[in-house]
């Protein structure tokens, strides 16, 4: 390994920080008062708070 090349620090740097990126969606979420998301499924205040959201479907501008 070469522990002294400052080129294999740099791109050590920057794949980790790739990574980091990359997984990062994969990470549960938390609000900014410090509760998880509504996807979150072992937390009950997440459900909780969930608000349904009601749509009107449309098929062809006809109403289902």
């Amino acid at each position: 390994m070469p522990w002294h090349d400052w080129q294999f620090w740099l791109v050590t740097v920057l794949a980790v920080c790739g990574l980091w990126m990359l997984s990062r969606p994969f990470w549960p979420r938390r609000k900014a008062d410090g509760s998880a998301s509504a996807s979150c499924p072992n937390c009950s205040s997440g459900r909780a708070a969930a608000k349904s959201r009601k749509v009107a479907l449309t098929i062809e501008k006809r109403r289902v």
